[in-house]
């Protein structure tokens, strides 16, 4: 489980370096979201021999999407944030034809 959070979590990151470089080239898009890697480390002398950690990130964050669709954020439509973030998901969308979808954006 551990190996293929790491996977998904560096595999969007990716995407993320990909749809950076392309709206560098629209004059004004500003700054696009980062994804920040998340790390593997083998701990073989405890129970559960794998973990992943992250940089700790401090502050109030903002869902601009999520995964379940149980929750509405307005804030993703109402900010530029929001609105960057949405892009970047239907670009992977696009991007991928239909087989990756990138949710649980929070900033």
């Amino acid at each position: 489980v551990r190996v293929q959070e790491c996977q998904v979590q560096n595999a969007a990151r990716e995407y993320a370096k990909l749809y950076a470089a392309e709206a560098e080239s629209l004059e004004g898009f500003g700054e696009v979201p980062e994804i920040i890697p998340i790390f593997l480390i083998r701990r073989p002398s405890r129970p559960i021999p794998y973990a992943t950690v992250e940089e700790e990130l401090l502050g109030d964050f903002v869902k601009y999407s999520v995964r379940d669709g149980r929750e509405v954020n307005f804030l993703r439509r109402d900010s530029e944030a929001g609105q960057k973030c949405c892009t970047f998901q239907h670009w992977v969308y696009e991007k991928t034809g239909g087989n990756l979808l990138v949710t649980d954006l929070q900033g």
